[in-house]
């Protein structure tokens, strides 16, 4: 059976290193061929299928929209006897392409968002994801209970498939030639290097990492650096004033793969304040470079710390809770200890892949 493996974010957010996981799960099921349909060259496709439709001015970011609608209309009518997974993340512009996909007669809707987080109180377009949801998409993916309880409030009645987040496998060397001086500069050797990676917006809770460093008593405070590293997408970085400067290296841009891999293999902690999430790819990071996690207790990474405690340190979501978490990280640094051996064994086998990739299986034969 060929599959197409659909995600028009690709590069931009980082969904590259997601698909590639997915594709090699897909892979192992006997009589698959997996290809990715994305806006970057993947191995077997020497040109990106989509064009990248969130560089440029605002005019141009719409045509390429509209382009990248027509080219996946034209491709799916072509290839209608073959199996579409498309990527949702719960925005309007989700809508029509998960509309293409559902025009041919293998499709299944992979989930990451039911609906945007930072359009939780949106009504038109929840009602929007309701209908189709409801009347035209048969088959889903999720990851996350948050997930499921919108697909009950959608009344969705089709098939879901459970999956968690698929384990990364990507090479942890880098070119230092491509990694930018700001990058490089912003480790500090003889600090407790703390890393936020990753799109910069106010449910992942940058000020309150910021603010919880800045409640800090300067002795521990001058142990810590903290690198701030991604796109900032809705100015929440500058809500916070750090008291102390030095404590803080922001670089607010793309981070390459190079890079991406120097700042993961260079740090101590990955900080996570999120307010809310369903699932997390910064999180399967960090693990994937046995990085100790610095999380907020929302469910998912309550979840997941419960289910491999030594993986990191769950802590609440205010300000004072996280400043202290941050304290006592600080302070007992040298002397913890992280990702043993039988958690990260049941990890890197969870039982649940391998569910998923037989009721994948047998679902694509229907």
């Amino acid at each position: 059976m060929k599959i197409y493996l659909v995600d028009y974010i690709g590069m931009h957010c980082g969904m590259h290193y997601y698909n590639d996981a997915f594709r090699r799960v897909l892979s192992a099921i006997p009589g698959t061929d997996i290809s990715v349909l994305s806006n970057y060259a993947c191995e077997d496709n020497g040109k990106p299928f989509f064009l990248h439709q969130y560089r440029g001015n605002k005019f141009r970011k719409i045509c390429c929209l509209l382009r990248n609608y027509l080219t996946l209309l034209y491709f799916v009518l072509r290839n209608r006897r073959a199996c579409f997974i498309y990527l949702s993340y719960g925005n309007f512009i989700d809508l029509p392409f998960m509309y293409i996909v559902s025009l041919a007669k293998k499709n299944i809707i992979d989930i990451h968002e039911a609906i945007a987080q930072n359009a939780d109180g949106n009504a038109n377009l929840k009602r929007r994801f309701k209908k189709i949801y409801s009347g035209r998409i048969k088959s889903v993916i999720v990851h996350s209970q948050r997930t499921n309880d919108l697909l009950d409030e959608y009344g969705y009645g089709g098939v879901r498939l459970f999956v968690p987040h698929f384990k990364y496998c990507f090479s942890k060397k880098y070119d230092i030639r491509r990694v930018g001086a700001d990058i490089i500069s912003s480790v500090v050797e003889d600090r407790v290097n703390i890393l936020f990676f990753g799109n910069i917006t106010y449910d992942k809770g940058v000020d309150i990492l910021m603010s919880a460093v800045n409640m800090l008593e300067p002795k521990l405070r001058s142990k810590a650096n903290i690198i701030i590293a991604g796109k900032d997408f809705d100015g929440t970085v500058y809500r916070v004033q750090p008291s102390d400067k030095a404590a803080f290296k922001i670089i607010l841009r793309h981070i390459g793969d190079d890079e991406l891999v120097y700042l993961y293999k260079h740090t101590d902690y990955v900080a996570l304040p999120y307010r809310k999430t369903s699932q997390s790819g910064i999180l399967e990071m960090a693990f994937y470079f046995r990085k100790p996690i610095l999380a907020s207790d929302v469910p998912y990474f309550n979840k997941m710390l419960t289910e491999f405690p030594s993986f990191g340190i769950l802590s609440g979501k205010d300000v004072p809770t996280y400043a202290a978490t941050l304290a006592s990280v600080i302070g007992r640094h040298s002397s913890a200890a992280y990702f043993l051996d039988k958690d990260y064994f049941r990890y890197t086998n969870r039982s649940e892949i391998e569910v998923f990739k037989e009721q994948f299986a047998t679902w694509i034969k229907w």
